[in-house]
C-alpha cells in the first residue's frame, strides 16, 4: 500500500489509522500512490542514519495522480524547498501532505493537513498514567527541561539566567555537545550531539550566528540575554540533576518511550512546579510542531510558555486546549522574529517567573482548568485529531 514506509516504533495504532484510511479512499475510486515517513528529517536526502529506508525527493512523484504522503517527524527548511521545486518541475504532481507540522507549503498544488502524529504516538500509555500530586514549592516553582541542545533553548535558558530567574526554577540544559563517558546504548552520532551546543562560542550573538544560522536578527538580542550566556557557558549543565541520552535509552532502544521516560525519569520533577516553559523541538521561522514535550507539561499539571515557533499557542487553542491568557500574556505567539518571539514569551510573563508566591497563587486559581486540559489531553484530543484528518483528508482526496 506504502511506496516508502519508514515506521515508528510503537506506531501500530497510527500506521492502521492511515492504512484504514487509504482503503476508503482507494474503494471510493481514488487514484494514488502513498507513502508513511517515520523520520521526516532523515529520510531524505544523501546521508543520513536511515540509509535503508532513505529516498528521494523526486522519487515522490514517481507515478501519476495524486501523491499522499504520512510524514509523523519535522522536516528541515532545505527539504520543503526541494518538495516544491520537484512539484514545479512536475507540472501534473499533486501532494497530499498529511504531516506533523502546521501548513509547512504554501503552494497551489500540495495541500497540508496537520497530523500531529508525533504528539499522539503514546496517547494511550499517557492515558493509563496516574495523576501528578502536587506541592508547589516557595522556592523554585517552574521548570525548563532540555535534553536535546536547540539553539531557541540556549537562548531562553540565556535569557532567564540574564534576568535572575533561574533563582527562582529549575533551569535544566546542557552547553556541550557530549559529556562524560557514553552509554553503549547510545549511537556515536548521537551522542556526539547536533551540532548546536555552544561548546565555548564565547558570546551570544557569534552562537545565533554561527548556530542558529541568523544575523539582522542579532540587533534584537538583550543586554540581559548576553549576559546570561557568558553565565550559562561556564559550566557543562545546569538543573538539579544531569540527564543523560543514556536515561532514555534505557527505557528501550528506540526514539518513541516518550510516555515512560515522563513516568519514570520526569515525573518527580513536576511534583512541585507549577509553572513550565515548554522548549519545543522547532523555533526559528518553521511551522509550528507540537509533541510529546507539550504533553508532558499538560498531563504534568503545569501553566505553560511556549518556546517554539509562532501561531504554536493558537494551534492548540483550536483543538480546545485552554492556554490561560486570562493569566498568561501568550502576545508573544503572534511574534515572527525569533528572538523577540523568545524574550516577549519571558519578558511578557516576568512576574509568573519571578514570584513564587504569586505563580503558585495563579496555579491554584486555575487548578480545575489545568485538570480539565489534562483530561483532554489523555481522552479527547487523540480522536478529535483523527476525525478532523479525516473529513479533511477525504474532502481533497
Amino acid at each position: 500500500m506504502f511506496l516508502t514506509e519508514v515506521r515508528r516504533h510503537n506506531d501500530e495504532d497510527l500506521h492502521a489509522w492511515a492504512k484504514s484510511l487509504l482503503t476508503d479512499l482507494k474503494n471510493a475510486g481514488t487514484t494514488f500512490t502513498a507513502h508513511y515517513i517515520g523520520y521526516g528529517q532523515w529520510t531524505f536526502g544523501d546521508e543520513n542514519e536511515w540509509k535503508d529506508n532513505r529516498i528521494t525527493v523526486e522519487s515522490l512523484f514517481a507515478k501519476a495522480g495524486t501523491t499522499i504522503v504520512f510524514c509523523f517527524d519535522f522536516t528541515i527548511e532545505d527539504i520543503r524547498k526541494d518538495i516544491i521545486q520537484a512539484v514545479e518541475v512536475n507540472k501534473d504532481a499533486k501532494l497530499l501532505w498529511i504531516g506533523a507540522e502546521k501548513d509547512p507549503f504554501d503552494h497551489p498544488r500540495i495541500d497540508c493537513v496537520f497530523w500531529p502524529a508525533d504528539m499522539l504516538l503514546q496517547n494511550k500509555q499517557y492515558n493509563n498514567f496516574d495523576d501528578i500530586e502536587k506541592e508547589p514549592s516557595e522556592q523554585r516553582h517552574w521548570i525548563s527541561t532540555s535534553l536535546g541542545i536547540r539553539p531557541h533553548r540556549i537562548y531562553a535558558a540565556s535569557l532567564l539566567k540574564g534576568l535572575g530567574f533561574d533563582q527562582t526554577g529549575d533551569l535544566r540544559i546542557k552547553t556541550v555537545s557530549s559529556s562524560g563517558k557514553k552509554s553503549p546504548l547510545v549511537s556515536e552520532v548521537l551522542a556526539q550531539g547536533n551540532s548546536k551546543a555552544p561548546d565555548g562560542i564565547p558570546n551570544l550573538p557569534m552562537y545565533v550566528e554561527n548556530k542558529w544560522k541568523m544575523s539582522k536578527e542579532i540587533k534584537d538580542i538583550s543586554p540581559e540575554s548576553k549576559r546570561g550566556y557568558e553565565k550559562l557557558i561556564q559550566r557543562k549543565w545546569w538543573g538539579s540533576s544531569l540527564f543523560l541520552y543514556s536515561h532514555y535509552m534505557a527505557l528501550g532502544f528506540n526514539q518513541n518511550n516518550n510516555a515512560a521516560n515522563f513516568d519514570k525519569n520526569l515525573r518527580h520533577l513536576y511534583k512541585d512546579k507549577t509553572l513550565e516553559v515548554v522548549n519545543e523541538t522547532s523555533h526559528r521561522y518553521d511551522p509550528a510542531f507540537v509533541t510529546e514535550k507539550f504533553l508532558n507539561a499538560v498531563i504534568g499539571l503545569n501553566l505553560i510558555v511556549m518556546n517554539g515557533p509562532a501561531g504554536t499557542i493558537r494551534l492548540l487553542e483550536d483543538l480546545g486546549w485552554n492556554s490561560c491568557r486570562h493569566v498568561i500574556n501568550h502576545d508573544y505567539d503572534d511574534i515572527k522574529n525569533p528572538i523577540v518571539r523568545c524574550e516577549n514569551a519571558i519578558r511578557l510573563n516576568s512576574k509568573l517567573f519571578s514570584d513564587s508566591e504569586y505563580c503558585n497563587n495563579v496555579w491554584k486559581e486555575n487548578i480545575k482548568i489545568l485538570k480539565d486540559n489534562s483530561l483532554w489531553a489523555r481522552e479527547h484530543v487523540y480522536n478529535k485529531i483523527l476525525k478532523n484528518c479525516e473529513d479533511r483528508i477525504k474532502e481533497l482526496a
